[in-house]
């Protein structure tokens, strides 16, 4: 068996692999497409790792994704195994290989995972990695995107958090809902920061800008603030209409937590049935904040947390659902 970095070669026999392990139900679809898959490892904005057979048979793949032009910054994604393989311990191999190897030759400086919660054993992994647990994303993917078989019906939950992030020195200004929260979030980091407790009051003046992606198939939106201005309760209206437009069912908002203007993003947000989902230390900007919120109840019964630390995250994402939808 070899685990190796991305050829060209690879990408038909990961196209092959993706339509076998999920159907034509991942949500991103360049993996099932030969040609974009060797132009997005050429120009680094996926950097694929490949299990083979000693024939050079792809059973494997694991990658890290860039989420932003400006900085080498990627989340761990589109981790799959063969059937056939699976119980051979090929896959935290290949993991290993992407999130210790590939990112230490690609230079990565901040490295996003979302294991995800249907089972642990990808958590244990993680941990094993050094991974450092964040947040909690409820509902983020369908029923068939762990490739596991189950209830139509069911979305999976993921874990949030980072292998790798640049400590540096950052500015804070804290939500008053979150301040405990946010203070038990930032004790397993090691960064230098300086937190404030601002009014919780939007700009006299200027207008609300964010970059939205939508991911149809898994039927998310995410909303990536760059600017808070004075309309952002008109701006939070019209983005959420235009997502439930295109059937979205889960909505999540990253704040810049470096804006003084963020604790009174959370106030409309909350207002509007966002909940607390965590933070991440290494987003293009700076420390975010992920508001999230969703269609119906989460299924508590499909969560699955590890670590003592991942059910206390569990605990404080939950208890603020409960706080929001029901008063």
């Amino acid at each position: 068996m070899e685990f190796d970095f991305f050829r060209a070669e690879d990408a038909p026999g990961i196209a092959r692999l993706f339509l076998e392990v999920y159907g034509e139900g991942y949500p991103i679809k360049i993996y099932y497409v030969p040609e974009r898959l060797i132009e997005e490892n050429a120009s680094g904005n996926i950097i694929s790792s490949v299990a083979r057979t000693p024939d050079g048979e792809v059973i494997g793949h694991d990658a890290l994704v860039r989420m932003d032009n400006t900085a080498l910054v990627y989340e761990n994604a589109a981790g799959a195994v063969l059937p056939a393989f699976r119980g051979k311990g090929i896959f935290p191999l290949l993991f290993k290989h992407s999130i210790v190897d590939a990112s230490e030759r690609f230079g990565v400086e901040g490295l996003i995972g979302e294991p995800v919660c249907s089972h642990i054993h990808l958590q244990k992994i993680c941990m094993e990695l050094g991974f450092k647990e964040l947040g909690l994303e409820i509902d983020l993917m369908p029923a068939s995107a762990d490739g596991m078989e189950r209830n139509r019906s069911e979305r999976i939950s993921v874990l949030m958090g980072v292998f790798k992030y640049k400590p540096g020195v950052g500015v804070v200004h804290v939500p008053s809902p979150y301040k405990a929260q946010l203070e038990y979030l930032y004790s397993g980091l090691n960064v230098e920061r300086t937190f404030f407790f601002p009014d919780e009051v939007l700009p006299a003046e200027g207008i609300s800008r964010g970059s939205v992606s939508l991911f149809e198939k898994a039927q998310v939106a995410r909303v990536s603030m760059e600017q808070i201005g004075s309309d952002f309760d008109s701006f939070l209206v019209r983005k959420e209409k235009e997502a439930r437009e295109k059937g979205t069912m889960v909505l999540q908002w990253w704040l810049p937590l470096s804006s003084p203007f963020a604790p009174a993003a959370v106030d409309v947000l909350r207002a509007g049935g966002h909940f607390l989902g965590g933070i991440l230390p290494c987003r293009p900007g700076g420390d975010g904040l992920l508001m999230q919120k969703v269609d119906r109840s989460p299924d508590l019964g499909g969560i699955s947390l590890y670590t003592e630390h991942a059910r206390r995250i569990g605990e404080m994402v939950l208890r603020d659902w409960e706080s929001v939808t029901r008063g």
